[in-house]
């Protein structure tokens, strides 16, 4: 991996292989989630658009730069807000994704918005009167986060995928083919990845963290485990996750780790009888404690609690 000039404040460059860069979001910038872009040799793709317009249009601005053509599909990995809400910054671009993934930005995305900006003045107020359990580093997180979600603008369209995915559906160029694909949800109802055969680079969205607790607000533990399973199968170098540096295929094995534990916390509470309320006390595993986002492991195990047969 090679590091490029930064373009932008709210991503750096990394470049993974000829004509595949990856896009890691900056602590306090307006991106929040990592992108790719991908020269197939005679049109470019771009894996997810961010969090924001402002961040979006840096990384369309970028990637024409680096390929020399402009974006001819964006690929949205899921319905999340800081994945999508950079959609209109690609205009006349097919936007790919699954059917459902379609169905819950249709339903969903603007309601989010809506909510996300009425709560982000308590949420920064609450962050700088240290109400919020986070550390330094968290903190230039979500100070961005909460930053960039007002800095949207109200009422924004986010244009909807129109190109989608049931399986597989392979982009091909003069240069190399990328494999758009699916196998169900685990971190979202439906998760959409790439991979790039000839490099063996994955990019992987939500379905991977390196370094930061997972959302899995509305996932589902043990198929996103079993998702991970299958990404491990393609053999790859290189992954992409949506938060935090680029992971190689041990760092997918650590977060099916996470996933197991949270399941095995959770059946653990259960069989003593514990409470959902409880589970507030369950202390973070030793080897997940120093991850960013630590005020995400107690909403996660209150998931994995909450799909436990009753």
């Amino acid at each position: 991996m090679t590091d490029l000039a930064s373009p932008s404040p709210h991503f750096r460059l990394e470049r993974l292989a000829e004509g595949i860069t990856a896009a890691i979001a900056t602590d306090d910038g307006f991106g929040l989630c990592n992108s790719g872009i991908i020269d197939l040799g005679d049109s470019t793709v771009v894996f997810d658009s961010m969090l924001t317009p402002q961040a979006a249009d840096d990384l369309r601005r970028v990637a024409e730069r680096l390929t020399g053509h402009p974006v001819a599909y964006l690929v949205n990995s899921h319905y999340h807000g800081d994945h999508i809400r950079g959609n209109g910054s690609f205009p006349s671009v097919r936007i790919v994704s699954t059917q459902k993934v379609r169905e819950l930005i249709d339903e969903r995305a603007a309601k989010a918005l809506e909510s996300d900006q009425r709560s982000a003045v308590t949420d920064i107020e609450d962050l700088r009167a240290g109400r919020l359990s986070a550390g330094p580093r968290d903190r230039r997180i979500f100070e961005g986060w909460f930053q960039g979600i007002l800095a949207t603008p109200r009422g924004l369209l986010i244009p909807l995928p129109d190109m989608f995915v049931e399986d597989r559906l392979v982009l091909r160029g003069t240069k190399r083919e990328l494999w758009v694909m699916t196998f169900g949800g685990g971190h979202s109802p439906s998760d959409v990845l790439a991979y790039c055969p000839e490099k063996r680079i994955a990019f992987l969205g939500d379905l991977l963290s390196v370094g930061f607790h997972p959302s899995v607000g509305d996932g589902f533990p043990t198929e996103w485990i079993r998702i991970l399973g299958s990404v491990r199968r393609l053999g790859v170098h290189w992954a992409l996750p949506g938060h935090g540096s680029v992971g190689r295929e041990g760092d997918i094995s650590t977060l099916q780790d996470y996933l197991r534990a949270l399941v095995r916390l959770a059946n653990s509470a259960r069989r003593q009888g514990q409470t959902r309320a409880d589970l507030n006390s369950v202390p973070i595993p030793s080897e997940f404690s120093d991850w960013c986002f630590r005020l995400f492991f107690a909403e996660n195990l209150a998931r994995a609690f909450d799909l436990l047969p009753a």
